[in-house]
């Protein structure tokens, strides 16, 4: 049975691959009256993200994003990513077979704030709902992530519900986005 997620409510992301709790990822999310906010505060001595503009392939680095399909339909969906300076990656999935995504990328239709912490960096994100082509909350599913690029070149993946497996593209494993 999948864990349900509340608004307002902090969780720690898990090891995607074992579904182990890892507390190197705070994340949470609110409803607003017209667009979500997806917060992560992360954990990470050694922020690797060469990046610096809009839309390059940051998810070879350090970065968090967020999965989300406006109206349930997990065959469709949008790639929201920020890196821990900023950068900015948006795209359209189609993934028909739920295991191979066809990505799109589109100009970022979101806004974000990276921030650099004591211990890492914090990100913000501010999606509307317009942008996420969400017309009814009760129908949209997500799932968030976070990417952990270390020096020798290995990346690690966590999941706010973990897709168990080597890849964040399992819509299969979207949740609910429940105000309470």
């Amino acid at each position: 049975m999948t864990e349900k997620f509340c608004a307002g409510k902090d969780y720690f992301l898990k090891e995607n691959v074992s579904g182990k709790e890892s507390c190197e990822c705070k994340f949470r999310f609110q409803i607003g009256k017209d667009k979500l906010n997806f917060i992560f505060d992360v954990t990470d001595p050694d922020i690797i993200s060469p990046y610096s503009s809009d839309n390059e392939n940051i998810y070879y680095g350090d970065a968090v994003e967020i999965f989300i399909t406006p109206d349930g339909d997990l065959s469709r969906y949008k790639e929201l990513e920020v890196s821990p300076f900023g950068v900015r990656f948006f795209g359209n999935i189609i993934n028909r077979d739920g295991k191979t995504p066809e990505l799109t990328k589109i100009a970022p239709a979101f806004s974000a704030q990276a921030m650099e912490t004591l211990t890492g960096y914090r990100v913000v994100i501010d999606l509307p709902f317009e942008s996420a082509g969400i017309r009814d909350l009760k129908k949209a599913k997500f799932n968030a992530y976070r990417l952990d690029k270390k020096a020798d070149g290995k990346l690690l993946l966590y999941a706010l519900n973990p897709t168990m497996c080597e890849s964040f593209h399992r819509p299969a494993y979207f949740v609910e986005l429940n105000e309470h």
